[in-house]
């Protein structure tokens, strides 16, 4: 039978419980003002205690060690404690988490820690330590799969003193989200945020949630058989795969006999790529059987690096500017595989369109009538092709006070932390030559960089991380092919490097509009929609209207011989 009296006991009595997660900081301004009203009056709300399980005359706190630390450094020999006799390890337990969780919340690891050592005393019971914390079975299992799952470097940036400056406001259910990954995606995303820690940055729980939803694929969007185990035999076949979220339901789906095959997703992003390639390269293979001359297509616009892992395997890969859909058997039409997009791994029929050649505008391919909308659309893309020219020029003329941020400091040390920088040496800044030379000017500007000169060291110091980040802007303005095909990422790249130098972009785009070359042709005044002259047309009207000229009498023998008689 379990009791429980009050006692003024001796603070020497009283030893802390190995069960307790919380990290105590003396040195806090709470803690010292704990100190300080100790000290005047005591301690006034009892701590609970029960008799030490292996030591004599001794008794382990159960709730309330700050308020025992605090009496100790304020120098108090006894402390009103609440004494509970006869009550059971796991109750024990209990009280002390109850403490820990309403009075002063834990921090994210204490808790995971506090719920690991419950399932452990519990026999992994989750069910029975939900009910007696009032929570669900789910809530106990995602946080003791955080203590069983979270990698250690995850474990690190957030138990870092004073907090990392992207995760210092990142809650439990953060890591509840990121403990459900495999650790090799954990550690992925984990250098994902930490090269672009800007992005991060106060991230809600539901954005965590939508990211890693978009970044893990679907397994029923696959395009292979997820029961195939030869694809890829060292991970064998996705259906029977523990990296899937199927093969935990109750971490994602809340139940245990939950299964969402809509919604069961591949953990594995690395795996998932080498299946994708492996899948494309069987494909590839069974089709140029079947076609002498296949081609490759993406649907998907692409990022850089995959664009450059699709060209490494298939050589040329062409996106849908490249191309217009054909039909097979047509003039000019070609086999094409499609590599990523809808349909992957099918074939489609495009034709290639035709550009006029370098050195040759205006030319036309015979029979071909291109229509006012394309002809508007090539235009605008030449347009945007000197655009990036000159903004390419404006970049390199422009100094570090037309950075539009406020904090240009922080502002720039970002985007070259987004984009890359070259080599400040690299860059032709001032007279710099060599690596031993920079090094130099660098130690002499932090030399000088102090007491009153300190703002001019920094600004000098702001200018050479500036031109170290012009070459990198320069590229991503840089294209180099037709330049009635612009891609658009290069337009957007233009929009936010113009902000970014405070040029307005419009008024450069209307400049280049109005130039010579760059100007609406007269000519398309008498074109229709569709390309076509409008004078054709008329032509054939007024041919119709026009009477047909009368025949002339065919001459007569006798006419013909009075002509001779004539001469």
């Amino acid at each position: 039978m379990s009791t429980h009296t009050f006692k003024e006991l001796p603070v020497d009595s009283i030893l802390p419980s190995k069960d307790n997660a919380r990290k105590f900081n003396d040195k806090t301004p709470d803690f010292k003002d704990l100190v300080i009203s100790v000290k005047a009056g005591g301690v006034r709300i009892p701590i609970h205690v029960w008799p030490h399980p292996s030591k004599k005359n001794a008794f382990e706190i159960r709730a309330g060690e700050r308020r025992w630390r605090a009496s100790k450094v304020a120098g108090r020999k006894t402390i009103p404690a609440i004494v509970h006799q006869g009550i059971t390890h796991q109750t024990a337990m209990m009280l002390t988490y109850t403490e820990n969780k309403f009075h002063d919340p834990l921090k994210p690891l204490e808790e995971i820690t506090e719920i690991a050592t419950c399932m452990n005393e519990f026999k992994n019971d989750a069910k029975l330590i939900g009910e007696l914390l009032g929570q669900t079975e789910q809530w106990v299992r995602l946080r003791a799969n955080i203590d069983k799952n979270l990698v250690p470097a995850f474990r690190q940036v957030f138990a870092r003193k004073g907090g990392d400056h992207v995760f210092c406001n990142w809650t439990i259910g953060h890591l509840t989200l990121i403990a459900r990954l495999p650790a090799t995606t954990q550690k992925d995303l984990l250098n994902e945020i930490k090269s672009n820690h800007w992005q991060w940055r106060n991230v809600s729980v539901k954005d965590l949630d939508n990211r890693l939803s978009d970044a893990l694929q679907l397994l029923n969007k696959a395009n292979w058989n997820l029961d195939d185990e030869t694809l890829l035999p060292k991970a064998g076949s996705c259906s029977a795969c523990p990296k899937r979220s199927g093969s935990e339901p109750l971490l994602w789906f809340g139940a245990a006999n939950e299964q969402d095959l809509k919604k069961d997703r591949c953990l594995d992003v690395t795996c998932w790529k080498k299946k994708q390639k492996l899948f494309l390269q069987q494909r590839a293979k069974q089709l140029s059987g079947k076609h002498e001359s296949l081609a490759y297509i993406s649907k998907d616009y692409l990022p850089q690096t995959d664009k450059e892992d699709l060209a490494e395997t298939f050589g040329r890969v062409l996106d849908m500017d490249d191309v217009q859909k054909s039909t097979k058997g047509s003039k000019g039409a070609m086999p094409a595989m499609i590599v990523s997009g809808s349909g992957t791994g099918e074939i489609m029929y495009v034709k290639q369109k035709e550009f006029a050649q370098p050195g040759r505008t205006g030319t036309k391919v015979k029979g071909q009538v291109t229509s006012l909308k394309e002809r508007r659309l090539k235009l605008k893309n030449k347009r945007w092709a000197q655009v990036l020219l000159d903004l390419r020029e404006k970049v390199e003329a422009a100094g570090v006070e037309k950075v539009i941020y406020k904090d240009k400091i922080t502002g720039i040390m970002a985007l070259a932390a987004l984009y890359g920088n070259e080599p400040y040496y690299t860059c032709h800044l001032g007279k710099v030559t060599s690596g031993q030379a920079m090094q130099k000017q660098i130690a002499d500007m932090v030399k000088n960089a102090k007491g009153c000169n300190i703002e001019s060291g920094r600004l000098e110091a702001l200018a050479f991380l500036w031109e170290s980040l012009k070459p990198t802007l320069d590229k991503l303005l840089t294209y180099n092919g037709p330049v009635t095909q612009t891609d658009n990422y290069l337009i957007t790249n233009a929009k936010w490097i113009a902000e970014l130098i405070q040029v307005d972009i419009d008024e450069v785009f209307q400049d280049v509009s109005e130039r010579k070359g760059f100007t609406v042709p007269k000519s398309w005044a008498s074109l229709n929609e569709d390309g076509t002259p409008k004078t054709k047309a008329a032509k054939k009207t007024k041919a119709a209207k026009k009477p047909k000229a009368a025949k002339k009498p065919k001459a007569t023998k006798k006419s013909k011989t009075a002509k001779k008689t004539k001469v």
